[in-house]
């Protein structure tokens, strides 16, 4: 039986996911958080083999909840499932501890079949992914240049929030915060939260 954590802030998704799941016998749900830090919390308390997080999440985002449950548990199994199809995305999250990475486009059985090679420790790619993040890789991402934690921070103003709030979902200082923010500005050229928000709108556009 192969026990999994459910991480996403829309019930609706996760008990789709749940029904999808557990049509297979050897699979079971044996918890579900909102957040990344009730995910946190609920594999703490569950030790699950398998957690499926979403990116987008409340407050402190998916890839953050990967790099600390990593922290925790080297050899955690985790499945990123996500609507970001950028190979910079699927490339943070398994920098930051996923085995895996599944459009949210892909078919059911894609995800059925992520979780059967998470769960023996295998990497997996949804194939439409794996053709794009090659061709994306050959373009070129000014984002790569961000470490992880500029990375996280930039997600995090680009969506609106402020210093306080991301140093509280960090367990950082706001002077932290702002040092990587300027760090941040100075790397990519910008002068502003505005124009953080602006590139990231185009990116997805």
């Amino acid at each position: 039986m192969i026990r999994i954590l459910l991480v996403d802030d829309h019930a609706v998704v996760r008990a789709g996911y749940r029904r999808l799941l557990e049509c297979a016998a050897e699979y079971l749900v044996v918890a579900e958080a909102a957040s990344a830090a009730a995910g946190y919390r609920r594999f703490l308390e569950c030790a699950p083999d398998v957690v499926i997080t979403d990116l987008s999440l409340p407050g402190v985002g998916g890839i953050e909840l990967l790099r600390r449950l990593r922290a925790r548990q080297p050899e955690l199994r985790a499945l990123a499932f996500s609507v970001h199809e950028e190979s910079l995305f699927v490339d943070r999250a398994l920098a930051a501890g996923a085995l895996g990475y599944v459009s949210k486009r892909s078919a059911p059985d894609t995800l059925v079949a992520a979780v059967e090679a998470v769960a023996r420790g295998q990497e997996f790619l949804s194939p439409d992914l794996a053709r794009s993040r090659q061709s994306q890789r050959q373009q070129g991402d000014f984002l790569h240049s961000l470490s992880q934690r500029e990375f996280e921070i930039f997600r995090q103003v680009a969506e609106g929030r402020s210093v306080r709030e991301i140093a509280s979902g960090l367990c950082i200082s706001g002077k932290t915060v702002s040092n990587h923010y300027s760090q941040i500005r100075v790397k990519l050229g910008l002068r502003s939260a505005a124009e953080m928000a602006r590139l990231q709108a185009d990116r997805k556009s």
